[in-house]
């Protein structure tokens, strides 16, 4: 991909009983910070990008995303490990099948095309109000 590719991705947050919601944990080693974003991936030509999330739900975490309810579209432009990207975000919020994840704080999530795994991890929105840890999109709290 170059630098001139926009990426279409399709995102989900998930949201625990206690409030929390389950977000993608990732450093960029260059800038040397730790972000959290929902949790997805890109969405494949042709694919919807209702379909792609759970796609990546499948792929990622192992797990099966139900009552899918669209939240908005998101633009993001970024820099990540030196590199320049551009995203369009489809971002969703939905349910897990499978009771495993609600009851672990942290787990560890896979990355199949890319060969690497990933944390997962339940964030009470007050970490990034109070402790100004960092979300992207900034504004997702306020749209959930």
């Amino acid at each position: 991909m170059s630098w001139r590719d926009v990426r279409p991705v399709a995102l989900a947050v998930v949201r625990r009983q206690d409030g929390r919601n389950l977000l993608a944990e990732h450093y960029d080693p260059a800038e040397e910070y730790t972000f959290y974003r929902p949790i997805g991936g890109g969405i494949e030509f042709g694919e919807h990008s209702r379909d792609a999330v759970r796609r990546e739900f499948r792929e990622e975490l192992d797990v099966e995303l139900t009552d899918v309810r669209e939240v908005g579209t998101y633009e993001r432009t970024f820099t990540f490990d030196g590199t320049e990207g551009h995203e369009i975000w489809r971002l969703y919020e939905g349910d897990i099948v499978e009771n495993w994840p609600y009851e672990l704080d942290r787990f560890e999530a896979e990355e199949p095309e890319l060969d690497e795994t990933f944390e997962v991890v339940w964030k009470e929105p007050t970490a990034f109000t109070e402790r100004d840890e960092t979300l992207y999109p900034p504004k997702l709290l306020d749209d959930l």
